[in-house]
């Protein structure tokens, strides 16, 4: 049996039918191979939600200055008669008058402004590398369940022909129909597999299709079965805890804001007197005067509000930072233990796999085993690569979410 030929056909005859399901088309269609690094690029310019992180960016970037907001002018006319010009006429006042706030209010706010950007592209960069990860296990789901039911494509190939031989035994009456039976339940049992595999891969092409947000005819082309390398990054770069940091460093900012907002208003105003008669003159004149607060408990009450709102936000950032330490000790456990069991197939378990593979075949055709124990065997034999790709898939699984640490 050439496992190598079989399995590159079955995988495709699979890739061409889950294509079918999902986009519609048709066979004689030109579907192009999607490899994880063109999955990931799509899935960046495509996805909608990404796209809407990146709308936030632009946002804030638009409001940054909104900071340097200043109140509207006013300008005001009126009749003074105790205000008597030189011509011995009451003079029309017209005039502009602004107010502003103090300086440092909208230097401290344009920096609140400055972090709420920084804050909008540290959410940007957390959900580019969460989405990395997303199509990533969508990837590496659809290759293990292509690879896993070439396994049960094999396991059906093998009990068809032991159907065939045991029907035979059945009918000429040196096999029971107990035997029969057994092997016919068990067959099913493969099938059964099968269409919940072919189902599976649908599902997974359509979440990959989901996340990458492209209708266009793809197949995945076959993905061997590897370890994915771990990451051990320091969890001071972590995006999660930059973030946090940043929320802090935000809700200071705006403390600040609040504090500023204690120091005295400007205003300036300019206006212009004169009247319609005869001799009459010009007489320009300005005023600068401040605003003094006299009730402060109202502002006192932001900014005891805001001194709590960065104590919380500190709160918050060691609680995350711990947590990640946690998380990462308990994913590091989980690798160790899954190591262990992809160690016991590498030394044992894929040369016990070709042993029983090897000597079952040499049984066979010496004639010294019948095709019943011949099929047990390789079933052994498949079971162990099975169980194998069971805990690769787990342990690529464990990998992803510790190199994407709770982005």
């Amino acid at each position: 049996m050439n496992f190598i030929t079989e399995k590159k056909v079955s995988s495709y005859r699979t890739r061409l039918l889950v294509l079918i399901l999902i986009t519609g088309s048709n066979i004689n269609g030109q579907p192009r191979e999607l490899t994880l690094g063109n999955a990931i690029s799509m899935a960046l310019q495509n996805n909608i939600e990404y796209k809407t992180y990146k709308l936030n960016v632009e946002q804030n970037k638009a409001l940054k200055k909104s900071a340097f907001t200043i109140e509207n002018t006013q300008i005001f006319y009126g009749s003074d008669k105790n205000n008597i010009a030189e011509n011995g006429y009451p003079l029309n006042i017209i005039g502009v008058e602004q107010n502003f706030n103090f300086p440092t209010v909208y230097t401290a706010q344009y920096k609140v402004n400055n972090t709420a950007v920084s804050l909008s592209e540290m959410d940007l960069e957390n959900h580019r590398l969460l989405l990395i990860k997303d199509v990533s296990k969508e990837y590496y789901e659809i290759g293990y369940l292509m690879n896993k039911e070439y396994f049960y494509k094999n396991l059906d190939s093998l009990y068809k022909g032991l159907i065939k031989e045991v029907d035979r035994k059945h009918k000429s009456g040196t096999a029971k129909n107990l035997d029969l039976l057994n092997v016919l339940a068990k067959h099913q049992q493969i099938l059964l597999s099968l269409d919940h595999l072919g189902h599976d891969i649908s599902i997974a092409y359509k979440r990959l299709m989901l996340l990458i947000n492209d209708n266009s005819p793809i197949i995945i082309p076959g993905i061997e079965p590897a370890q994915l390398i771990v990451s051990n990054q320091p969890l001071r770069i972590n995006p999660g805890v930059k973030y946090k940091r940043l929320a802090t460093q935000m809700q200071e900012e705006q403390l600040k804001v609040e504090q500023n907002r204690l120091l005295p208003d400007i205003t300036l105003s300019f206006y212009n007197g004169t009247n319609k008669f005869s001799g009459s003159e010009n007489y320009p004149g300005y005023q600068i005067g401040i605003s003094v607060p006299l009730f402060f408990s109202g502002q006192k009450s932001k900014i005891e509000a805001g001194k709590i709102a960065v104590s919380i936000s500190k709160n918050e950032e060691e609680k995350y930072l711990r947590y990640l330490k946690l998380r990462r000790e308990e994913l590091m456990s989980e690798i160790r233990k899954l190591r262990e069991s992809l160690n016991y197939f590498s030394t044992t378990g894929k040369k016990l796999s070709d042993e029983i593979v090897k000597g079952a075949k040499e049984s066979y055709e010496s004639q010294e085993i019948d095709l019943f124990q011949y099929v047990q065997s390789i079933e052994n034999a498949i079971i162990i690569e099975m169980e194998h790709l069971d805990w690769l898939a787990k342990y690529n699984n464990v990998v992803l979410e510790l190199n994407y640490l709770e982005m």
